[in-house]
């Protein structure tokens, strides 16, 4: 999920099915209750309704960015301040989660919020972050948030967008044609569509992302060709 999030939050599952964002929303998420997102429209404040046809409902009168849900509470940076805060699900109890002044964010399994100012596209999965690192020409790198240790920085690779699951990340590189790859844990690259490719989103075991403003779908199973949706 937080990968999504880091790649614009354009897609999300909600009551079984996949729901895309419409034109002034992005930074989606869903409990069984509310689809929560951003509303460009009003200034990135924050919203939620009860499905595609309901108008809305503002629950946060900031303008939030990498809007998360995580447990019974909503994650998101502000981004005026730019400083991640956390609130209830009905935007009470606002807390500040870090004086470190930053936009992206990501949360680990167990609760803690990893931030870094120089990580562009900055995904967490499981216990590591992914993102390019913009102290070093956005190459692409691999850190242990647990153990504060960079596991891997790979320099020949230059992502545009990053998303990860299960052992492999997904990305898109810039070096060549935002063409999209997927990447192992030994470093072993394999080509996955070769179209230009961008905000890549990953829903049970299937790969969403946009191809000329259009959304495509690619099973993570056995990859084969992508399907318009």
């Amino acid at each position: 999920m937080y990968g999504n999030i880091a790649n614009g939050g354009l897609a999300v599952k909600w009551r079984g099915t996949v729901v895309f964002a419409k034109p002034n929303e992005w930074f989606l998420n869903a409990d069984d209750r509310f689809i929560y997102y951003s509303d460009r429209s009003d200034k990135n404040r924050l919203y939620r309704k009860r499905g595609e046809d309901d108008p809305g409902e503002l629950i946060v009168k900031e303008p939030c960015a990498f809007v998360t849900l995580f447990e019974d509470g909503i994650y998101y940076a502000n981004e005026e301040q730019m400083k991640v805060f956390r609130c209830s699900k009905e935007g009470n109890d606002r807390t500040l989660c870090s004086c470190e002044r930053t936009v992206e964010f990501g949360i680990s399994d167990d609760g803690f919020v990893y931030i870094n100012p120089h990580a562009s596209r900055l995904c967490v999965h499981g216990q590591r972050a992914y993102y390019a690192d913009g102290n070093n020409n956005f190459a692409l790198t691999i850190v242990d948030i647990v153990n504060s240790g960079t596991l891997k920085v790979l320099p020949d690779v230059k992502p545009s967008f990053i998303n990860a699951h299960d052992a492999y990340v997904y990305y898109t590189d810039r070096m060549r044609g935002n063409s999209l790859w997927r990447l192992d844990p030994s470093g072993g690259k394999l080509s996955i569509f070769g179209g230009s490719a961008e905000c890549i989103h990953i829903i049970d075991n299937r790969l969403y992302f946009l191809s000329g403003n259009k959304w495509r779908g690619l099973s993570l199973l056995n990859f084969g060709e992508s399907e318009a949706m």
